[in-house]
């Protein structure tokens, strides 16, 4: 998909795993209890689900995906009023046919000159 890179999900989740492992091992030798420096090395590593927000974030178009919600979320309310949307769509219509039959005949008759021989003659 266009907008992704090599890396997974789950090989960031890993690498932030990682990280925290080797401080908390880090920790332990220096002498510290294993569950106080597990927790002790996540407060350093920061907010792991920020880091793997961002990291969607960064690797996603984001349009992209407002896009498609915001597509289905349509779809779903078009679905549980079908009386409304055919009147919306009956309007939209109606309202595009009537300008295109507006614009086409102003610009035939304005901005194109008539397809006789000596137009300005014309009375």
């Amino acid at each position: 998909m266009l907008g992704k890179s090599g890396r997974s999900d789950q090989d960031f989740a890993d690498e932030i795993r990682s990280h925290i492992e080797i401080e908390a091992d880090r920790l332990v030798e220096e002498g510290m209890d294993r569950e106080q420096a597990v927790a002790v090395a996540r407060r350093a590593f920061g907010n792991v689900a920020i880091s793997r927000e961002r990291f969607y974030e960064s690797n996603h178009w984001m349009w992209l995906d407002y896009l498609k919600r915001s597509v289905r979320q349509a779809l779903r309310a078009m679905g549980r009023s079908p009386v409304s949307t055919a009147a919306i769509i009956l309007s939209l219509t109606l309202g595009i046919g009537a300008t295109t039959a507006i614009f086409s005949l102003a610009d035939q008759a304005l901005l194109r000159t008539l397809p006789i021989r000596d137009p300005g003659r014309l009375v």
